[in-house]
């Protein structure tokens, strides 16, 4: 069974059509990623999911069942717009959605004094929610997505705001809730954190999904050879310098990508950069990575950056 199913879904804003009829299948059990360009449609179809928006058609199901007749307590969801009430201590916040979400009082209160024990904040639950930082406020909205245990938790930019350390926190608690058998949808700009969590993925761009599938299988299938070059002075390189080795290229000013048509390889970019008087500090082969993917198809195999 499907963790959730998209089946022609679609939502226009007056003209514009934020998202186009859907087809998307999101398994249950690991991380998917929801991924796509600013603007793609994602946060869009986060909110249908979570019946914020009513989709103008197109049927949305949950664990097989129309979203309608789900109950809250099944969804856990991390808004990327912080949506605390900033006036609220932080304990008594928990406690007030813990109990939203189908809690008794008495074990919200437990959940609310446990999850703040695991994520360092025990000593802030009588400060109200403005006095934390925005590391802190995280840390808490985090806590207010899990802490009923839900069985699909959507997280829409978890890591904004965190520093590596809790960076690392948070992944461990996602390990943790994935244990438990909860379902993760990550929506994220961080590409590293899509290759390092996520089992599969879905793009999104333009309010249609372009790419979508296991991330290993993603990254054999779409991963080009991809050459990385840094250099002291590159000035006068362009794209279509390279357009019959690469079937695209990422021009920076001292550096570069470059990834290789199939029969190309990669000692012709390195002589052509030599041959032009480039002095190149590094030059490393690769497969693609995911930021890489997402570039080149968002892109469609055209871009050049200066």
């Amino acid at each position: 069974m499907h963790a959730l199913s998209y089946r022609g879904v679609a939502k226009s804003f007056g003209q514009v059509k934020a998202v186009k009829p859907l087809e998307l299948d999101i398994p249950g059990g690991g991380i998917f990623g929801l991924l796509g360009p600013n603007g793609a449609g994602k946060s869009t179809l986060i909110r249908m999911t979570m019946g914020i928006y009513l989709p103008d058609a197109g049927d949305i199901t949950v664990l097989g069942m129309p979203r309608t007749q789900v109950a809250s307590a099944m969804l856990g969801y991390l808004p990327e717009e912080r949506g605390l009430y900033a006036k609220m201590k932080v304990g008594e916040l928990l406690r007030f959605f813990g109990c939203l979400r189908g809690l008794h009082a008495a074990e919200a209160s437990r959940r609310a004094a446990e999850g703040l024990r695991r994520v360092g904040l025990e000593k802030w639950e009588q400060n109200k929610v403005d006095e934390l930082s925005k590391g802190m406020q995280q840390k808490v909205q985090l806590l207010v997505a899990l802490q009923h245990r839900p069985k699909i938790a959507i997280l829409d930019e978890p890591f904004s705001g965190l520093d590596p350390v809790n960076a690392e926190l948070f992944m461990e608690l996602l390990e943790e809730i994935l244990q438990e058998g909860t379902t993760v949808v990550l929506s994220t700009h961080q590409m590293e954190q899509v290759e390092k969590l996520c089992h599969s993925i879905a793009l999104i761009n333009q309010g249609e999904v372009v790419l979508q599938g296991d991330v290993a299988k993603i990254r054999r299938d779409y991963g080009a050879r991809a050459v990385k070059v840094e250099f002291s002075d590159g000035a006068s390189l362009t794209t279509e310098t390279f357009a019959d080795i690469a079937e695209q290229s990422l021009i920076h000013p001292n550096e570069a990508r470059f990834f290789l048509r199939p029969a190309a390889h990669a000692g012709k970019v390195l002589k052509r950069l030599l041959d032009m008087g480039v002095k190149v500090s590094r030059f490393e082969e690769a497969q693609a990575s995911m930021h890489d993917i997402f570039v080149k198809v968002v892109t469609g195999g055209n871009a050049h950056a200066n």
